[in-house]
């Protein structure tokens, strides 16, 4: 009985010991697998929605143009959004508030009874409106906002920006809940003020007077403690039914701040008119923010009449070969030389990925090569400067809508660049000139026009490689969507046909994601494939293999000579020696750094092999290890060697080495772990990719903004793989080398 609860005790501690020491692996295989979101969800899960093949999304409606914007309140996300819609207008976006989606069929639901206004809204009914909003609103804002817009798509754009969108907008709930109590207390403020002129009121008055004070204070504590309880919500902005449900608040505070019995009674009391300037007209102040925006919504509802129609919008991602065939239809309606489109299909049965400057490549390698008859000392740094200098010239000549075709000759354009006489066309003319004196004047502004149009033309391919690499297969969608993309896989554009988007602005969206297995597969994978092309790993992979092995070969032929000396060797000092080498493992590995260091840069070895090799093919540890196994060896093999006349040489590599295999791979292994994890020396002694090895390369995903855990979870899991497997294969004469070393 003792034994079996001897055993259980024992495999029960051996069980907890291996589910510690695996615990951390675990977590990392675990996080590789996870979404940007889930790592930074608290409590952690060890699960990861990447194996759902369903996804809800969170998302939010980008409102608004970027004209007349509090850009302070913006994040860089939003801003960059709102400055493509000054080129686009008739673009709804829908911002992904989650993590990106790279794969799979997308479904964007609108809510049931969705409306909307096709067309533009009625001009005549629009200006009776403006009218009414006048009377009504008190804002300065909004006030500015009638008399500077003229259409109502722009006016509703910007005022509901102005209510809805940022952090400063007015409907923002901690600023709006901030705004009702700092009034509320400034009304009790100055009612305490104003009490001390209680003298001016007629003495049969005063008690009513002080107790319309009493109530005053007693409606301002009431008001502060509602509007407290709408700090806390599901959104940062207050929803209709917060808004409704506060304007009654506010209204029946105003109802008991209000001075009307009390006028009657005292007529016009100077006491009653600051007590309406200072505490009654910020009171309605507040309200009217809320009446304005109530007023302005229901009749922008009520404008909205026409049914959506389909209230589902479906789209999928497309393949290389769909990607492809919208990229040929778009390169023919370019207005591209045909011969610039040839070179474009031609690099186009390649990749899309880098296609622009593949095209750009091979057009300039053609200019290189018509050049190279000129007297130029350095032809491939005079057509970077051309081309620098039309880019230039073009941004001046398109913000004239002048185009470069239309000068005749290279006198006639420096005569309009004279005559332009703005800095940025002086500093532009300065460069023809200089640039000019290298060739003739007809041969330059040959050449001239030739880098405008391939850097037009080049511009144009990026634009539609941009386009259709956000572009999505449609699979349905309302008759007013023409165009379905998606942006850095986390902003929804719908292209709109005779709708403006600000109609579509004010509804909620549901977006659901849905995954084929092979997608699942593609999800769960991603943060290994995306980690992969981050930086250069095909050349940290074989850098790492390289001096590993080489590192790893050179230490066991190294060590095992010495250590053969110092085992079956007699020489004067042997033990000293030893004992000399031993010593130095007391030195820590830090203090030789900078000597190290010091070293290999006057050898000049720094960016080579040789500093991530020479200065650690030998190990006083794999020396000691080796030595102590070769001792266990039988004194009576090295004897019957020695009578047949082998030497040293033959002894160690005949004999010696195949009956210590344990030990040797035991050293082998600790050896090209060490190596392969080796950080601080390749660190300091590389700067270039070329060289570097895959611990270095790990620190691609930490950066002074943050870490990105995922990908560097996933990043390490496939850098210790190589070394899990050697250690798996080789684990049996690793314990045996231990296990062996040291026995007599």
């Amino acid at each position: 009985m003792r034994r079996l609860l001897g055993n259980f005790l024992v495999y029960t501690l051996l069980s907890i010991g291996a589910v510690v020491m695996l615990m951390p692996f675990a977590w990392m295989v675990s996080t590789s697998f996870k979404t940007r979101s889930e790592v930074e969800r608290w409590p952690p899960i060890w699960t990861s929605k990447n194996f759902s093949k369903t996804w809800h999304l969170k998302t939010s409606v980008s409102r608004g143009s970027a004209g007349g914007l509090d850009w302070k309140g913006l994040t860089l996300r939003e801003a960059l959004v709102l400055v493509q819609r000054e080129t686009e207008q008739n673009v709804l976006r829908i911002l992904i508030d989650d993590d990106p989606v790279y794969r799979g069929t997308v479904t964007v639901s609108f809510p049931p009874n969705a409306k909307l206004l096709r067309g533009q809204l009625d001009a005549a009914s629009f200006e009776k409106f403006l009218e009414e909003l006048r009377k009504l609103t008190k804002q300065k804002d909004v006030l500015q906002l009638i008399d500077e817009t003229s259409d109502a798509e722009t006016f509703f754009s910007r005022f509901f920006v102005m209510y809805l969108h940022g952090t400063n907008a007015l409907l923002d709930r901690r600023n709006y809940v901030e705004l009702v109590e700092n009034t509320a207390n400034s009304s009790l403020q100055q009612v305490e003020i104003l009490s001390r002129y209680a003298a001016r009121i007629p003495e049969e008055y005063r008690d009513e007077f002080f107790r319309f004070v009493e109530s005053v204070k007693k409606a301002c504590a009431n008001v502060v403690s509602s509007a407290t309880l709408f700090k806390k919500g599901r959104t940062s902005i207050l929803d209709s039914s917060e808004v409704e449900n506060l304007t009654r608040v506010l209204s029946d505070w105003i109802d008991q701040l209000d001075t009307d019995k009390l006028s009657e009674t005292l007529g016009d009391n100077p006491v009653i008119r600051l007590y309406e300037q200072r505490v009654l007209d910020p009171a309605r102040n507040v309200l009217n923010v809320l009446e304005t925006y109530s007023f302005v919504n229901d009749y922008f509802q009520s404008v909205q009449t026409q049914p959506v129609g389909s209230t589902i919008v479906k789209f999928r991602f497309m393949n290389e070969k769909e990607r492809k065939s919208e990229f040929l239809v778009m390169l023919e309606q370019m207005n591209v030389p045909d011969e610039l489109k040839k070179v474009a299909v031609e690099e186009l049965n390649y990749s899309l990925n880098g296609l622009a400057e593949r095209v750009e490549k091979r057009v300039d390698e053609k200019l290189y090569s018509e050049l190279e008859t000129q007297r130029l000392d350095n032809v491939r740094l005079y057509v970077q400067q051309m081309k620098q200098l039309v880019s230039q010239l073009l941004s001046v000549l398109n913000s004239r809508n002048v185009q470069i075709k239309s000068f005749e000759d290279l006198d006639q354009l420096k005569a309009w660049l004279q005559s332009e006489g703005s800095s940025a066309a002086w500093v532009i003319l300065g460069r023809i000139e200089q640039l000019s004196s290298f060739l003739e004047e007809d041969k330059f502004f040959r050449i001239l026009l030739r880098v405008s149009d391939e850097v037009e033309s080049v511009s144009q391919i990026r634009s539609a490689l941009a386009r259709v690499q956000s572009l999505m297969r449609i699979v349905q969608v309302p008759d007013f969507v023409k165009e379905v993309r998606l942006k850095q896989n986390q902003t929804i554009e719908f292209v709109l046909d005779d709708v403006h988007p600000v109609y579509l602005e004010d509804e909620r969206y549901t977006v659901r994601v849905d995954y084929s297995f092979s997608e699942v597969l593609g999800n769960i994978f991603h943060n290994y494939v995306a980690a992969w092309k981050s930086a250069p790993f095909g050349v940290y992979y074989v850098n790492t293999v390289f001096v590993s092995t080489v590192t790893t070969i050179a230490e066991v032929v190294l060590c095992a000579m010495a250590a053969y000396a110092f085992a079956l060797m007699n020489f004067p000092g042997k033990n000293l020696i030893f004992g000399l080498f031993l010593s130095t493992m007391m030195i820590p590995g830090e203090v030789l750094l900078v000597p190290n260091f010091i070293t290999i840069s006057r050898l000049g070895w720094i960016d080579t092999y040789y500093a991530l090799i020479i200065p650690w093919i030998v190990s006083v540890f794999a020396i000691f290890l080796l030595r102590q196994h070769f001792l266990t060896l039988p004194r009576e093999l090295q004897d019957a060697a020695r009578i047949d006349g082998c030497s040293h040489w033959r002894f160690l590599w005949t004999v010696v080495v195949p009956l210590s295999k344990p030990a040797i791979i035991t050293s082998a292994l600790l050896k090209f772990v060490g190596s392969w994890n080796a950080f601080l020396w390749v660190l300091i002694v590389t700067n270039k990719d070329k060289f570097r090895t895959l611990p270095v390369g790990l620190q691609t995903f930490s950066t002074d903004v943050g870490t990105v855990y995922n990908m560097l979870m996933a990043a390490a899991t496939f850098s210790i793989l190589p070394v899990l497997t050697l250690f798996l294969f080789t684990q049996r004469y690793f314990v045996q080398g231990i296990a062996r070393t040291g026995l007599k």
